[in-house]
């Protein structure tokens, strides 16, 4: 056990060690395993190392004023950063000791990861316990209940990098364990739990007492890390399924209504190529295109002037004719955009002359570099994104789009998001406008991929705890039991050989009385009986010898003995 911990203390230091020395002499390779995988932070390689150091004196029994003020160190950091993560706020110990150059994997620089804070705020107090000797059961039982939950932390989060479950190693969003602060922490739980097994060992018995705590507190411990790890996992595939959604989404709009734009562009071309058309023949291909494409409400020419010249379908429109739309202040700003850039825009969210919410396309038209007014194209926004978002665009998932504020299209949005991390925002980019499309998966959705394997996997790991737990502590009694009946049976078994011993022949001299025992040494038969057997002999005169005792002395016989002769209750 002692050359275990101490094997362990060492491992544990040269590992942190090294860290160490890879952040002083900038050497990547030794701070973090791989590119792109968190660092061992400066903070958890210097306490990993006053750890192994601690472990190592313990084990060689010299200067045991180390173990409280190591732990005590250890704890305070670990006891600290949690503190930040809890409250949410930095106290300066993250970087108060060395300046973090490497941030991947990490929520704050320098900052070790919350699993890591929570073994190390396990584990100083555990070596700070081993200082006194006071209590060494009790204390040995609190260690190893440390040590075991160490132990499983740092060997699901090595799963967790084996299988590519982040969820096992990082917590959240924040700051995850190294792959080496996992190896070095299972090391530290093994040299406590060494510890901790040689102190509760009582003699005669091969495992302590107290085992099927910490084996229960560590399957315990696993499970509930997995459960997380499950729960995040299950969150991530959400997160995804909804991206997905928005991207699609966002790319199925933002293409239809370049495609709007790009027939209303190719109008301008035989417009600049062939000169201004007849009315008639524009008239004719602008209601082409609005037959074509019902989410166009109408298409317009505008000339120099300002002035709706012509508009397509006219009926329902006449009092579109001759309107002037300098009057109008975000009509006349995308005009003015749209002939100084010569490039398309599209308004902002505005009230369409026939009524409903839209937005305004407007080409500028250039006949040999002179202008030559525009094509406009009032777009329904509303009726365009009924018809571009049906259900089999992002299904299950709610979508609201708007502008601005302005709430321009919404499906099945009655309920909201559960958890803030669902709701995806992004933006659809148009030429002069900007939507914003948020999504989040409807309750339906939610159902269907809510998985129950983390509800599984804790109340498995609750009755496997108990189960293990209570299967030790029954192994260790039936041992116990064992051990006894078989020292019973060795008592019981002397105990035997010696009666038959008496129950033999035993030579005995004829004068006086002595027994000879197996070397031929002759001894009294008190002394015989009194070393082979567990009855003592104590000395007084039978009827006969008293009577002959009273005669020899002159003394008369009492009449009790004279009355125990008569009797001969004697040979």
């Amino acid at each position: 056990m002692i050359i275990g911990a101490a094997a362990s203390g060492v491992c544990c230091a040269l590992l942190g060690l090294l860290a160490l020395v890879g952040w002083y002499w900038h050497i990547p390779e030794l701070v973090q395993m791989q590119p792109g995988f968190p660092p061992m932070q400066y903070n958890a390689a210097l306490c990993l190392v006053l750890a192994g150091l601690a472990l190592e004196v313990w084990a060689l029994g010299r200067n045991r004023w180390v173990l409280p003020a190591a732990g005590g160190f250890i704890a305070l950091m670990g006891a600290l950063t949690l503190g930040e993560y809890v409250f949410h706020t930095n106290l300066g110990v993250d970087q108060l000791f060395f300046h973090c150059y490497i941030v991947s994997g990490t929520s704050a620089p320098g900052r070790m990861a919350p699993a890591s804070a929570f073994c190390f705020t396990l584990a100083g107090p555990a070596l700070a316990a081993l200082w006194h000797p006071v209590g060494r059961r009790w204390r040995a039982l609190a260690v190893g209940s440390a040590a075991s939950i160490i132990i499983s932390i740092s060997l699901v989060a090595l799963a967790g990098y084996a299988v590519g479950m982040p969820g096992t190693y990082g917590w959240g969003k924040l700051t995850r364990m190294a792959v080496h602060t996992s190896v070095c922490l299972g090391l530290v739980g093994l040299g406590l739990f060494l510890i901790a097994w040689k102190l509760g060992l009582r003699p005669g018995e091969r495992t302590p007492r107290w085992l099927p705590v910490p084996l229960g507190l560590g399957v315990l411990t696993a499970s509930v890390v997995l459960t997380f790890a499950f729960d995040a996992q299950q969150n991530e595939q959400v997160i995804q399924t909804v991206k997905a959604g928005a991207d699609s989404a966002t790319a199925l709009v933002a293409s239809r209504i370049e495609a709007r734009i790009r027939s209303l562009v190719r109008m301008e071309r035989r417009w600049e190529f062939s000169g201004r058309p007849a009315q008639a023949v524009w008239e004719d291909d602008a209601q082409s295109y609005v037959h074509d494409f019902p989410d166009l409400q109408a298409i317009e020419w505008i000339d120099n002037s300002r002035l709706i010249r012509w508009v397509a379908p006219l009926a329902g429109n006449e009092e579109e004719l001759n309107r002037d739309l300098t009057l109008e202040p975000n009509r006349a700003a995308a005009i003015e955009q749209a002939e100084r850039e010569r490039q398309p825009v599209i308004t902002p969210m505005l009230t369409l002359f026939r009524g409903g919410s839209g937005s305004v396309v407007y080409v500028p038209i250039f006949v040999k570099g002179q202008p030559d007014g525009l094509i406009a194209a009032a777009l329904n926004a509303q009726y365009c994104l009924e018809r571009y978002l049906p259900e089999v665009v992002a299904p299950g998932e709610a979508i609201s789009i708007s502008e601005h504020g302005r709430v321009v299209y919404t499906r099945d949005a009655g309920t909201p998001a559960k958890d803030p991390e669902w709701l995806v925002d992004e933006q659809i980019p148009l030429k002069g406008a900007t939507w914003e499309l948020r999504m989040w998966p409807t309750a339906e959705m939610t159902r269907r991929l809510n998985s129950p394997l983390s509800a599984v996997t804790l109340c498995v790991g609750t009755l496997g705890a108990l189960l293990l737990g209570t299967v030790c502590y029954l192994a260790q009694r039936s041992s116990r039991h064992a051990t006894e009946a078989v020292l019973a049976n060795s008592a019981l078994k002397n105990a035997i050989d010696q009666v038959k011993t008496l129950e033999g022949m035993l030579p005995m001299c004829a004068c006086c009385k002595r027994v000879r025992d197996d070397s031929g040494y002759w001894s009294k038969i008190e002394t015989y009986i009194h070393a082979h057997t567990n009855a003592s002999l104590s000395h007084g005169y039978c009827p006969e010898c008293a009577a002959k005792t009273f005669r020899d002395f002159g003394l008369t016989v009492p009449p009790e003995v004279q009355a125990a002769v008569e009797a001969r209750n004697f040979e």
